[in-house]
């Protein structure tokens, strides 16, 4: 077997036999004759270097089943988890649920569409497994910050590639179950990249949140959860919202970072901090503030947010707040703020009968050094209806 040093330039190799046309039971083999067990911390290193080569991070997210399959069994399982209520053991036991749901619930009224039966169980039970997307976020926006600032950057962005490809394929299964359209294939693949992700998650992801979030980031997490929410554990002891709040209240609080009572002096005015964040959550929009280094410094924590947002994301680089297929246009924009080619951009979504304004705002020193970028949020659909006009002096209605 290859020394331990060489493993993950061994596993790199493989890879790239893979991505260049070689059978995956080829691979397999000359696998098992190399290692006897792989630690999750050398597929890390082994994705890191494939995208240091200048391997496209969404070359990496297609193989990422192959990957799985050869490396499926021989990965070394820590199989010991946090007591109950313990964000990381609710995050695998809503994976345990998620499994009985799809060989429960799921499978029935898979079986039942599939025999020329109605629909009506089938497009039910593909909007539960929509809510998988809560276990997602929380993955994505909670514990992938702690990874990358631990320097490990590769797994999260392909499986966050890898879970915006099963969200697509959920969404387009219940169009065509809507649509009385039985499309065993995509159904399939479907529900094979679900239980791939498990798998993913069970095998790969799980040793490198417990070597790199310490138990007083778990405490965030756990804090922040609520913002995404859970699916598939709630009946399950140990893994329901109460018992992540029990957990929450027997742990000592974080304590709070933020400046004290000290005053921000600006030419117009001052603050102290209690006001200043006040002033800022009371404004209502969402307001994110990304510095010169591309790092998250701060956002708004307003009581009607349009986007979750969390505090993890604080130091986070900018990139990796974003999943990779939108990642091309946020590094866009920075560059264009940086050379000064603009000033700002602006976007806009219609969702949920909802109208989404998006503006970046370059932010610029009086002898206009670039500083970093503002992103500013507003739900503005009622302000889209309005008519005439109301001022100061109209009589109250």
């Amino acid at each position: 077997m290859a020394e331990k040093k060489n493993q993950v330039e061994v596993l790199k190799n493989i890879l790239q036999k893979l991505n260049e046309g070689a059978a995956v039971e080829d691979v397999k083999e000359e696998f098992q004759t190399t290692f006897e067990g792989v630690d999750a911390r050398e597929i890390a290193a082994a994705e890191a270097a494939l995208i240091k080569t200048g391997m496209p991070v969404e070359e990496i997210q297609n193989l990422c089943n192959v990957h799985a399959s050869v490396v499926e069994g021989n990965v070394n399982v820590i199989s010991v988890d946090p007591e109950m209520g313990h964000p990381l053991t609710v995050f695998y036991l809503e994976n345990d649920g998620l499994e009985n749901f799809l060989d429960g619930e799921y499978a029935e009224a898979k079986e039942k569409f599939l025999a020329a039966q109605d629909n009506i169980a089938y497009v039910r039970a593909l909007k539960e497994l929509l809510k998988i997307d809560k276990h997602y976020g929380r993955k994505e926006h909670l514990m992938f910050p702690y990874l990358e600032r631990n320097t490990i950057t590769a797994p999260p962005k392909v499986m966050w590639g890898k879970d915006d490809e099963i969200r697509d394929l959920i969404k387009a299964s219940l169009a065509k179950a809507e649509a009385g359209e039985r499309d065993e294939d995509l159904f399939s693949k479907m529900e094979f990249e679900v239980r791939g992700m498990i798998q993913k998650e069970n095998e790969i992801l799980k040793p490198l949140l417990l070597d790199n979030i310490t138990e007083d980031d778990w405490k965030v997490v756990a804090e922040e959860s609520w913002q995404f929410g859970y699916a598939f554990a709630a009946d399950i002891e140990g893994a329901s919202p109460s018992d992540v709040a029990t957990w929450l209240r027997g742990e000592e609080q974080t304590q709070d970072k933020r400046a004290g009572g000290s005053d921000v002096e600006l030419p117009s005015g001052y603050f102290n901090a209690h006001d200043l964040e006040a002033l800022l959550n009371s404004i209502p929009y969402d307001i994110t503030y990304v510095n010169a280094d591309d790092k998250v410094q701060y956002f708004s924590e307003g009581k009607h947010r349009v986007f979750p947002r969390t505090r993890t994301i604080i130091g986070r680089k900018v990139e990796d707040c974003h999943p990779p297929k939108s990642l091309h246009r946020v590094d866009s924009i920075v560059k264009d703020f940086k050379s000064g080619k603009k000033d700002e951009e602006t976007f806009w979504i219609q969702k949920d009968g909802q109208f989404i304004l998006i503006r970046f705002y370059a932010v610029r020193d009086a002898k206009g050094t670039y500083l970093g970028t503002v992103e500013v949020t507003e739900e503005i659909s009622k302000l889209r209806s309005l008519e005439g006009s109301k001022t100061l002096l109209s009589e109250e209605q």
